[in-house]
């Protein structure tokens, strides 16, 4: 047997099988490289959109832009990269999502000579750490904006240091792409939940959606209401301002007993926390505009101090509520069952929703477990049956069982004592809204629409911009309100813990070092040792 042919072909045959593996890496690679194919293996799909989104995508009427000019090589605070990985997941699903109009995502770099000029041009976006989404059309929406600069100087005393860690945490807030901010175990807020897909699906259906007029909430004043321009910490309802203007709405104030009638640009009433009567002429603006211009309003309405057989403690609203199927209480909700019921301050925590098939405003509270914080709480209940009168009624938020609603409150002992002849027991409802329905062309629509809060602290500064299910229910409100119900739909994403917060050169360098260097190491040694066993 000639061993020499043996042996040389044996060695032939080693790297023939050597070439062939590395053809097929190389194949693969390439295929890889060529073929967009994703699959979404998490857990609930996380990282593709909901069918809720997708169905509002396809009501788009022209081509949207979604313009992100932050780096992704850059020194911005690890919070803003951490933004970056969830945002990122969610532009690849957007660019890809099966729409009648496209969404193009533009990464673009506008300190780089390279960048596109049509969009200097076009959309005049020349600013650095921005998230625009634009329309053909001209339409342009800012979701981000994140500016160091306004960080103080620590060498000046005369003004507050606020870091950029800081000033990205509030940018990346102010954006509203996450919800659900709890302070960590080092003091530092960090959210909860991502929802940024429905902040986007918002933005595009805005500016390349079906057109439609501007709408405009007014808040009544000359009653001692809460103001929309009060920027108060704890008594404020810039908030709830701020919330409509990002769901363009144009928030306005009005004094009912100066004018006619209510503007007709006007599709939201809002009576915030009133501590005095309304007149009658008042009274009347606010009929006409609920039963013949199918208007919306919100009231919230606190507890007041003195049991009157007058309308006094409904600041003259009674009647309107009564036509609508809805009855507030002269009461105090009082819980002592409840260990967060503060019965001097009246802080209260209010977490029970009672049905199996809760209304859309309050369904996402309901499955989340999610909380809603208020000071001094009074009964809000309904008393028609739905359909009746074409009125369709719904109580959304209840007490705890243990709580009572106590009458006269401000003459009773604390801890007060139930009187069974004047006090309610709970399951006592706190915020109730009612719908007039009327048939056109043979569907059934909404003409008019109320909800009464029985706490205006629910929609304060004070907890509006502190917690989730707060926040959520102004959210949902305005969009039941304005006819926006779908976005009801569009549900928040978990927000993943990160362990490892690393730059991505930083971590191209770390893989390098843990793949690439160790493989050459070991395809080195297994040479060595061919060549050892064939010498």
């Amino acid at each position: 047997m000639d061993f020499t042919l043996a042996k040389r072909n044996k060695k032939l045959d080693r790297w023939i099988l050597v070439v062939l593996i590395c053809t097929l890496c190389l194949s693969l690679n390439y295929f890889t490289a060529k073929i967009d194919w994703q699959f979404d293996l998490s857990k609930e799909s996380k990282y593709s959109l909901s069918q809720e989104s997708l169905a509002l995508l396809n009501k788009l009427e022209e081509p949207v832009e979604i313009i992100v000019t932050i780096r992704e090589k850059n020194d911005l605070p690890k919070i803003t990269h951490k933004f970056l990985h969830d945002l990122r997941l969610l532009l690849i699903a957007l660019e890809n999502a099966p729409t009648k109009e496209q969404i193009r995502v533009t990464m673009l770099d506008v300190d780089s000579p390279k960048g596109p000029p049509s969009y200097l041009t076009e959309f005049k976006i020349n600013e650095p750490n921005l998230i625009v989404v634009a329309s053909q059309n001209g339409g342009k929406k800012n979701l981000f904006r994140y500016n160091a600069e306004g960080k103080t100087n620590p060498y000046d005393n005369s003004t507050p240091f606020r870091s950029e860690d800081s000033i990205a945490r509030q940018a990346i807030w102010e954006s509203e792409f996450y919800e659900g901010w709890k302070e960590s175990y080092n003091g530092v807020l960090e959210p909860t939940k991502f929802r940024g897909e429905e902040t986007l699906v918002r933005a595009m259906l805005e500016i390349a959606g079906k057109k439609n007029i501007q709408n405009t909430a007014y808040f009544t004043t000359g009653h001692g209401e809460k103001s929309p321009f009060d920027f108060d910490e704890d008594n404020g309802f810039s908030g709830v301002r701020r919330m409509m203007e990002d769901r363009n709405i144009k928030v306005s104030s009005i004094d009912l007993s100066l004018v006619e009638k209510i503007p007709s640009d006007a599709n939201i009433l809002i009576i915030a926390g009133p501590k005095g009567t309304f007149q009658e002429q008042e009274v009347s603006h606010i009929r006409s505009f609920l039963n013949n211009r199918g208007g919306k309003v919100i009231l919230a309405i606190d507890p007041v101090e003195e049991l009157s057989l007058l309308d006094r403690p409904a600041f003259g609203l009674r009647t309107i509520l009564k036509e609508w199927g809805i009855r507030c209480h002269d009461m105090l909700i009082h819980d002592p069952g409840n260990p967060n019921f503060d019965f001097f301050t009246g802080a209260y925590i209010l977490r029970t929703y009672l049905k199996d098939n809760p209304h859309k405003i309050i369904s996402q509270h309901s499955e989340m477990g999610l909380s809603i914080q208020s000071n001094r709480c009074r009964p809000i209940e309904t008393f028609f049956a739905n359909d009746l009168n074409n009125f369709k009624t719904e109580e959304l938020l209840f007490s705890s069982k243990s709580s009572i609603g106590l009458s006269g409150w401000t003459q009773r002992k604390s801890p007060p004592i139930k009187n069974p002849l004047l006090d309610l027991d709970g399951n006592i409802p706190v915020i109730a809204i009612s719908e007039k329905k009327v048939t056109r062309e043979s569907k059934y629509l909404a003409d008019g629409k109320i909800a009464v809060l029985g706490s205006s602290a629910i929609l304060s500064n004070k907890y509006l911009t502190k917690n989730t299910g707060n926040q959520l229910l102004g959210k949902n409100l305005i969009y039941w309100l304005n006819e926006r119900s779908e976005m009801l739909e569009i549900p928040p994403r978990e927000v993943e813990t990160f362990t490892i917060s690393m730059q991505e050169d930083e971590f191209d360098r770390f893989l390098y070092t843990i793949t690439i260097i160790p493989g050459v190491v070991a395809l080195a040694g297994i040479f060595v040792g061919w060549l050892r066993k064939e010498l």
